[in-house]
């Protein structure tokens, strides 16, 4: 039986069509659509430095928490920031790649993540965030994410999983426990039944199949 790749990132594409401020229904759905044919996605200049920085920040975690280059990171304009996570997910391993294998409705599928951090039964996952918080509501940012479903079935051991959030001055963080999250089979059930009333199931499996 042939299995198809999934992972958080479509789903969030997904979710976006229907949560996306009133008036870009058509554009979320374009972009779900490229992310669907892994087609490249368009960014502007702006868009492409704030990933950037997202990854600037990561690292500089990871560098603070291995003391790989303390003297050289203390200059840095978000040390503060990184810091104070980076003594949280010490001694943590990073950039954790899983696969695991599910079934969902007689569909075969592989769950696909990278775990930021995992340290004794904890995931962390960093976000760094564009905008200062004086801008932003973030409580309950994350709660109907999958990204903790799914890494929660990829590390069924795993009693909590982090939200480690940052602006590069201040943080928050929000956490999310297995038996308060949805299932990963009842997320992708769900967009099983998307793919199959939007008549692009077969669009899903010319793409993400995996080769045997």
């Amino acid at each position: 039986m042939p299995r198809y790749k999934i992972t958080k990132s479509l789903i969030e594409s997904w979710y976006y069509v229907h949560d996306c401020w009133e008036g870009c229904e058509d554009d979320a759905m374009e972009s779900f659509l490229r992310a669907l044919r892994c087609e490249p996605e368009e960014l502007t200049e702006e868009q492409r430095q704030n990933i950037q920085n997202g990854h600037d920040f990561e690292e500089l975690i990871e560098s603070i928490a291995n003391d790989a280059d303390w003297e050289t990171d203390k200059e840095h304009k978000w040390y503060r920031a990184a810091y104070e996570l980076a003594q949280i997910v010490k001694g943590a391993q990073f950039q954790v790649r899983i696969r695991k294998p599910i079934t969902v409705n007689g569909m075969e599928f592989e769950i696909v993540g990278v775990l930021d951090a995992l340290r004794e039964g904890t995931i962390f996952d960093f976000k760094f965030k564009n905008k200062s918080f004086g801008s932003l509501d973030l409580a309950g940012d994350y709660l109907d994410s999958a990204q903790h479903p799914f890494y929660f079935y990829l590390v069924p051991e795993a009693r909590k999983f982090l939200y480690m959030v940052s602006d590069g001055n201040d943080i928050y963080i929000e956490q999310y426990f297995p038996e308060e999250s949805r299932s990963a089979e009842e997320i992708i059930a769900e967009f099983i039944s998307f793919l199959e009333s939007s008549n692009l199931m077969d669009e899903y499996k010319a793409h993400w199949q995996i080769a045997a």
